[in-house]
């Protein structure tokens, strides 16, 4: 099966492959040679801003309350990506079937089943390390929720056990966000990895355009642009 694999695929297949892994797993170093400077990390300085006032207030409702609404939103693209791997795999169950369509298909390049089901696979798999990116920020997500229960009480707000809590806090919610990008990335890559059913040239174009537009939104956006004045 795997030399059947290795023959269906071509120069063009293998080239938009090879572009498509690179811009996507070595995309955060990419992205850090082009420019240091993202929203990820301009808005660290606001984290730690967080919970240094939190130290100050005695009802910390509404500091879990935002904990808590991060990872809201984390499990709900976690259980999404559950949902989407359901699917796919239901897709290469009747992958036989559908190949014929898209052998037909006017838009869509002809290949054959081996190479048909490897895309779905691959679909499958970019989806699956999105799940383990969510899962992952889902869990550093609730350890920072445990930290804002163990903070100190006012009193002692300008204690070193506070001020450690508050370094620790900010660079577990960071590293909890930079996963939940991560897993989002995927989703934003999965898109460019459906137009390989066109054709691999479609799929490097695609690559390329996602990953440009990535990099300006996290590091040349109006965003970027706001969080960086702020922050001077």
């Amino acid at each position: 099966m795997w030399i059947e694999v290795v023959n269906a695929f071509d120069i063009w297949n293998i080239s938009a492959i090879g572009i498509f892994l690179v811009a996507w797993l070595l995309y955060p170093l990419i992205a850090r040679l082009i420019n240091s400077e993202d929203l990820t990390a301009e808005i660290t300085l606001y984290r730690i801003q967080w919970l240094t006032q939190m130290l100050g207030r005695e009802d910390r409702i509404t500091d879990v309350s935002l904990a808590r609404g991060l990872f809201s939103s984390v499990m709900f693209l976690a259980s999404t990506s559950i949902l989407l791997i359901s699917g796919l795999l239901g897709v290469l169950v009747t992958a036989s079937y559908l190949h014929g369509f898209v052998q037909d298909s006017a838009w869509l390049v002809a290949t054959s089943l081996i190479l048909f089901e490897t895309k779905i696979i691959f679909l499958i798999i970019i989806q699956a390390h999105s799940f383990f990116k969510f899962t992952w920020s889902m869990r550093l997500h609730s350890y920072t929720m445990i930290l804002i229960g163990a903070a100190p009480n006012v009193a002692d707000r300008d204690s070193e056990a506070a001020r450690v809590l508050v370094d620790k806090g900010a660079k577990l919610s960071n590293f909890a966000s930079q996963s939940y990008f991560s897993g989002l990335r995927g989703y934003y890559f999965g898109l460019a990895a459906l137009t390989w059913f066109i054709s691999p040239q479609m799929l490097i174009i695609a690559t390329v355009a996602t990953t440009i537009t990535l990099i300006h939104r996290e590091q040349f956006s109006i965003a970027m642009r706001i969080l960086k004045r702020d922050a001077e």
